[in-house]
């Protein structure tokens, strides 16, 4: 991870599921990367 921060704004909604996703230790950076990585390996 970079040290560049940045602020989004996202619905309650979505912060429960990315807050659901995460696992012991989690960022809610690490869970959008994986989220990306997967979405990443479909389009292939």
């Amino acid at each position: 991870m970079t040290s560049d921060i940045t602020t989004i704004q996202v619905s309650s909604d979505t912060w429960r599921e990315l807050n659901s996703r995460k696992e012991p230790g989690d960022s809610f950076d690490d869970v959008i990367q994986r989220l990306l990585e997967g979405a990443d390996e479909d389009e292939e």
